[in-house]
């Protein structure tokens, strides 16, 4: 084997492992955002668009949404006029538009989606593959899903992410990671309608 057919086949190889371990914008964007990802309240505010081809009516609806997580299983979950609370054993919600509040146990595989984004380490592990459009795609959510990041050329500031399911496509924009002082746990007001569904 002469030496150039070897400087080549070195050299595949060494871009092959470049390929593999390459940092992503996903893995850049963790590395920014880390700070307050390990602080003990945070939240993430965006908003959302959900397109169906059930309700094209809808399609141009966007609505904002904002999740604060603490401690323990303690949240609080903002979208459009509903507010679900946990205070890490029940759950509340409340609806303006009701003026009525909700008592509930907590649905653990919400739960868990809840404050999956707030693991640094199993967000790094999810296998993240750059498709043809330019998104990241990112495996999660269970099967049957395609969920993607797109972020702007050249840097690790979060475009959207864009899920799809089915017939339905859901895209978070205007994403914005904080810290937080408190968790508000509170809802309603002291006139509410109040029904505990324990």
């Amino acid at each position: 084997m002469n030496l150039t057919w070897i400087q080549f086949l070195v050299g595949k190889y060494i871009f092959f492992l470049t390929l593999c371990f390459a940092s992503n914008p996903i893995d850049g964007w963790i590395d920014e955002h880390k700070a307050i990802l390990k602080e003990d309240i945070k939240s993430v505010s965006f908003q959302l668009k959900i397109e169906t081809q059930y309700y094209s009516g809808q399609n141009d609806t966007i609505i904002s949404g904002k999740i604060t997580v603490g401690r323990k299983n303690k949240f609080r979950f903002e979208m459009g006029p509903r507010t679900v609370v946990s205070d890490g054993k029940v759950w509340k919600s409340y609806d303006s538009r009701t003026d009525q509040i909700f008592i509930q146990e907590p649905d653990k595989q919400l739960e868990k989606s809840l404050f999956s984004w707030t693991k640094i380490k199993k967000i790094k592990a999810l296998p993240v593959k750059q498709k043809k459009d330019g998104g990241y795609q990112i495996k999660l959510l269970g099967k049957g899903n395609d969920v993607r990041a797109y972020f702007i050329p050249n840097s690790n500031t979060l475009k959207s992410i864009v899920i799809i399911q089915g017939d339905m496509r859901s895209e978070l924009s205007h994403i914005t990671l904080v810290t937080e002082k408190i968790l508000n746990l509170e809802i309603g007001n002291k006139n509410s309608s109040s029904f505990d569904l324990r």
